[in-house]
């Protein structure tokens, strides 16, 4: 049985295994701060959408291992109409009796002891808490490495990778005299600055800041040795944000797809992805270049793995990298759904979102009176996923769900808004606002 993270699309018996992994790449789950266990908590209820979609993603020899809070009413009856939908849509899909339920606390631990005869073990990355499937500890420092903001913004510029400008610190040394000449020049010139720290994904740890006060604010929980790293903001009046996803084998870099981040407010709120996106040669050499620095480091499962970018496209078409993280990617999941059902390419919009509880079948409803087929619409619905860790909302029970639209989003929007109660998909909101 091989463990590590690799690319979906695998041919042999295949158990996917993710839980909430980012924080216990980088900090002990014993000592995190208030607002890291807030953080770890809600990674850990997104995850579990991840954990539904991977039905989907699966096949019927596969298996997915899913948190135990799936079994609780009335999660049981919502999870078998998300497998009809699955089915529906044209996935083959993992059989309901190839599941295993572990705790969310300690999720891989509880796990360990029951895994399916399989070849392979999926993992959403190599982290911490997972190390009791990989028992890697070389693995666990690659991923370490390849995951780290610090890592790459030192190793990245002499490998001919362009990144913005940075300087690397530490809370205690925001406030020395090399630290604020950084602050100060870049804050006369862009107005602000980035502040990075190791954490978790979705811009979470990654904050804009206007000054010095700001910065040490945003990091006063933290201990004095937290690493820091401040980084040149650029102008998004000039630079377009993007992410990509490599498939990286021993032999072979190459780019699975590309897709725009789309933010509300500083926050990720989702993913557009075009039909076509075309990438200038010089594009498709500065993103093949930068797998390739990560194989260098140390990734490179003949089965493939996953390398997320985080770049910018600058007015001339140039590429600025801000960070790559090795790993499924937020937007892996549904590029991967897509291609599945379209392979001929299909605009699409994707996002986490909430629906009350108590609507929670009236979404579905509504999901499934537009499927995506050869007589869709001008837009098709699917629902990659849901989450059972309720969120209160105004005193109402709400749960996470991924949403993905292809197809016309406005008409989807109109749709939405005739068919659904208010509150219902309240993100579709802000991204119809962006566009």
């Amino acid at each position: 049985m091989k463990v590590d993270s690799f690319f979906p699309v695998q041919s042999k018996p295949t158990l996917y295994a993710m839980g909430g992994d980012d924080c216990s790449l980088f900090f002990n789950l014993e000592t995190l701060t208030e607002k890291q266990q807030l953080d770890h908590r809600a990674n850990i209820a997104l995850t579990s959408a991840l954990q539904v979609a991977l039905i989907a993603l699966g096949k019927p020899v596969d298996w997915v291992a899913m948190f135990e809070e799936f079994q609780a009413d009335p999660w049981p009856a919502l999870l078998e109409r998300y497998r009809r939908h699955f089915v529906r849509a044209g996935y083959a899909s993992i059989p309901p009796h190839h599941v295993i339920h572990g705790r969310s606390g300690d999720f891989y631990d509880s796990i360990a002891g029951r895994l399916p005869d399989v070849e392979l073990v999926s993992l959403y990355m190599v982290s911490g808490t997972n190390a009791v499937l990989h028992r890697n500890p070389a693995a666990l420092a690659v991923s370490r490495n390849l995951n780290s903001k610090f890592h790459f913004a030192v190793h990245a510029p002499a490998f001919g990778i362009p990144v913005p400008e940075t300087w690397l610190t530490t809370k205690a040394g925001l406030a020395t005299a090399p630290s604020l000449a950084f602050l100060e020049r870049h804050l006369a010139s862009d107005g602000a600055i980035m502040l990075k720290i190791n954490g978790l994904a979705g811009a979470r740890n990654v904050t804009s800041v206007a000054s010095l006060d700001e910065a040490l604010d945003y990091v006063a929980q933290y201990g004095d040795d937290m690493a820091v790293l401040l980084q040149k903001k650029l102008d998004l009046s000039q630079f377009t944000e993007m992410t990509a996803d490599l498939r990286v084998t021993h032999d072979e870099i190459s780019i699975a797809n590309v897709r725009q981040i789309l933010f509300a407010e500083g926050v990720w709120v989702g993913n557009f992805v075009p039909r076509t996106y075309s990438l200038t040669p010089q594009q498709e050499a500065a993103l093949l270049r930068v797998g390739e620095y990560a194989r260098r480091h140390g990734i490179g499962a003949p089965e493939g793995n996953n390398c997320g970018i985080d770049y910018f496209v600058g007015p001339g078409g140039e590429i600025v990298v801000t960070e790559i993280n090795v790993r499924w990617t937020g937007g892996l999941f549904p590029t991967q759904a897509v291609e599945r059902i379209k392979p001929q390419g299909i605009d699409f919009v994707v996002c986490f979102d909430l629906v009350p509880t108590d609507q929670a079948h009236a979404y579905m409803d509504f999901v499934e009176a537009h499927p995506p087929g050869p007589d869709e619409e001008a837009f098709a619905c699917l629902s990659l996923g849901f989450s059972p860790f309720e969120q209160d909302i105004g005193g109402r029970p709400h749960i996470f769900v991924w949403h993905l639209v292809m197809g016309d989003f406005g008409v989807f929007h109109t749709a939405k808004s005739e068919a659904l109660a208010p509150g219902v998909l309240p993100t579709t909101d802000v991204i119809r606002a962006l566009g």
